[in-house]
């Protein structure tokens, strides 16, 4: 091991004095900027595909059973090989989140260890392929952060240019997902807290742009819906009603995250918690078959007018055709969803709340409309309000509108809804701060004092 350190490090040294000698510092950090946007790129897109493959796999065999049995006990499984990984090969020492990585970036001048760059991949790719109901944003946020991280401690940059490379990973993972290079930057400069400067932004520019690239190559099937009509102007009014909606629920699951996550935390994470959050989640799952893994798939359903998804293979099923069943699944979903991404998460799964609660808005939009809808008061273009609820919840609880804003009008694909964006996201904003005074990713490092109130608050 000493032999091969040695060698590397004389490797390292090779790389120092070639770009001393044959290329600027400048020119030296956009290249590895690339580099990290292809790395993390891969690395996102090898996460969603595997997961996806599964959860096809699943659905086909429910579908074979007419029945939903199979995929309500595999999230026990996952996360219970998911803990094994944390408690016995990590050792406790896998830190799951996104607050980690602003604590490194305050603290230790962005230095991230290894285990990091495959450790995220590992137990979220078991976690999410069995059901669990969290989504993959966090670690793939996580396994970027980590990549750009390493490569600029490998190669003895300074903390800046370690920092810089953590972003760039982290931002072309955003990128490569959901195919919106703007929304990874500005997610980086909004939750990480960065300061904005023309240096530091050109190799976010080339890393993100890199990552979409690769990502539009090999990962052509990401979730996306391009709206088919613009905004009215008669719709505003529904549309602020809507920006409230969406407040409320922000405030919900960010609730719900902290009381949920906070009793499991007290706890040691062991078989016990495992059970104590594991088999609640695998019930409401059974109940509510459309909690199962991420949830994209519910959202892209009812985009494309599919409601009756919305009730498959659960005890409402032969009842699709009823508005009110369609209305009480709803519901169900919307206040169950963040339940059973805490019970995951607190069952020793790995993922994240992003998902979640983009789901979670969806599902806000969609009820929105359609009672709206059936009222015959107006009528409202439901995926629109699908898409502008989605930012709505989103920016409510990663306390982050510019970032919610731009990644839904690039995943709806143009910025036909940017006007109804916009106003449904500052009303959300509002809403949500008045009522939650930090962000989920925020909140633990406030109370820990490693964020002030000044910090959290300097981007807006």
């Amino acid at each position: 091991m000493e032999v091969t350190g040695n060698r590397f490090y004389r490797l390292l040294v090779k790389i120092g004095r070639y770009r001393t000698k044959y290329t600027s510092h400048r020119n030296f950090l956009i290249l590895l900027s690339f580099i990290v946007g292809v790395m993390a790129a891969l690395a996102a897109v090898l996460l969603k595909i595997t997961v996806q493959f599964f959860e096809h796999r699943v659905d086909a065999m429910n579908n074979w059973l007419d029945s939903n049995w199979l995929s309500a006990t595999l999230p026990l499984i996952g996360t219970g090989i998911s803990l094994l990984l944390l408690t016995r090969f990590f050792r406790n020492r896998l830190s799951r989140g996104v607050g980690f990585i602003i604590n490194s970036i305050i603290t230790n001048k962005g230095r991230i260890e290894k285990r990091h760059t495959y450790g995220h991949i590992l137990t979220s790719t078991i976690t999410v392929a069995f059901g669990g109901s969290v989504g993959l944003e966090a670690p793939i946020v996580a396994t970027g952060a980590a990549i750009g991280s390493n490569t600029g401690h490998d190669l003895r940059l300074s903390g800046k240019d370690t920092v810089l490379l953590l972003a760039c990973g982290t931002a072309s993972g955003i990128a490569a997902v959901f195919n919106s290079p703007v929304a990874g930057i500005i997610f980086v400069l909004e939750i990480f807290l960065l300061d904005f400067s023309i240096p530091f932004f050109i190799p976010l520019l080339i890393s993100t742009a890199t990552a979409t690239v690769i990502s539009q190559l090999i990962y052509p099937g990401k979730f996306i819906f391009v709206a088919s009509e613009s905004w009215s102007v008669p719709a505003i009014p529904f549309y602020i009603l809507l920006g409230i909606f969406c407040g409320l629920v922000s405030v919900y699951i960010t609730r719900s995250v902290d009381y949920i996550e906070g009793y499991f935390e007290k706890k040691t994470m062991n078989w016990k918690t495992w059970l104590l959050a594991g088999v609640p989640l695998c019930l409401l799952i059974f109940l509510l078959p459309g909690l199962y893994g991420e949830g994209y798939s519910t959202i892209t359903s009812l985009l494309g007018g599919d409601y009756t998804s919305l009730t498959a293979h659960s005890l409402l099923q032969q009842y699709s055709s009823y508005s009110w069943a369609i209305i009480l699944m709803t519901v169900l979903l919307l206040v169950f969803k963040v339940i059973c991404s805490c019970l995951t998460i607190s069952a020793g799964g790995n993922g994240g709340i992003f998902a979640p609660s983009m789901v979670t808005g969806g599902l806000t939009g969609f009820l929105f409309a359609y009672l709206v809808n059936l009222s015959g008061i107006y009528h409202l273009n439901t995926p629109n309000f699908i898409i502008t609820a989605m930012a709505g919840v989103l920016a409510g609880v990663m306390h982050a509108p510019l970032t919610a804003i731009f990644l839904l009008a690039e995943i709806s694909g143009g910025y036909k809804l940017f006007i109804p964006l916009m106003i449904v996201t500052a009303i959300s904003y509002f809403i949500t701060r008045k009522y939650v005074k930090h962000s989920v990713y925020h909140k633990s490092l406030v109370e820990r004092k490693i964020l002030t109130d000044q910090n959290d608050h300097d981007h807006f």
